[in-house]
């Protein structure tokens, strides 16, 4: 687990640098040698970044904890490699947190409302008062989510008849759903079923 760990925050350094070697060869770089390194440097770290990714593969097949809370991650529609090894690293063991409801408060994706004064009608927004990293990497499996996993479409779908959120807040409503259907497979200990999660 430790080993794990580390890996990902050196997978987080990784990412974070090519992106910002990414925006800077898009940001139009003038000079043919600086673009020519900048392309040589995000090559360099997409190499890293599946060095990296093999690794931290290895290293879940070679414990067989870790190998079946994977398993039972990657059953989640929407839920891959790259986020089932984020969800491993970031969350706490299973048994730490007695409900779903826990784990959205530590990802920061519980509502934060406004009560006071004249603010009592701003719109809610999260609390984003907790794991960073964790709701980073959810944000682009929710999106897939929203289309292919039927519980998170179907909640997609109410909330926009419903027509009071902004496509942003429907956005984080799908991540704050992927997180607790997976939190729900390793508590339980079973394989993600659309039928069970799906409202009756």
């Amino acid at each position: 687990m430790q080993r794990l760990c580390e890996l990902q925050t050196v997978r987080a350094g990784i990412v974070n640098n090519r992106a910002e070697w990414k925006n800077r060869l898009g940001s139009g770089l003038g000079d043919s040698t600086a673009t020519t390194l900048a392309a040589a440097t995000i090559e360099h770290f997409t190499s890293q970044l599946e060095a990296i990714d093999r690794a931290i593969g290895e290293t879940t097949d070679q414990d067989a904890e870790l190998r079946g809370r994977r398993d039972l991650l990657l059953s989640v529609i929407g839920v891959g490699e790259t986020l089932a090894a984020s969800l491993l690293a970031e969350m706490p063991e299973p048994g730490l947190l007695r409900r779903s409801g826990e784990m959205v408060a530590y990802a920061g994706l519980n509502p934060s409302h406004h009560r006071s004064g004249s603010s009592i009608d701003r719109p809610t927004r999260i609390s984003k008062i907790g794991n960073a990293t964790l709701r980073a990497s959810l944000y682009m499996p929710a999106l897939s989510a929203m289309r292919f996993n039927p519980a998170v479409a179907a909640l997609v779908t109410r909330l926009k008849s419903a027509g009071r959120l902004k496509p942003k807040q429907i956005v984080v409503a799908a991540m704050r759903k992927l997180l607790v259907l997976c939190f729900g497979v390793l508590k339980t200990g079973k394989p993600f079923d659309p039928a069970i999660a799906m409202p009756a």
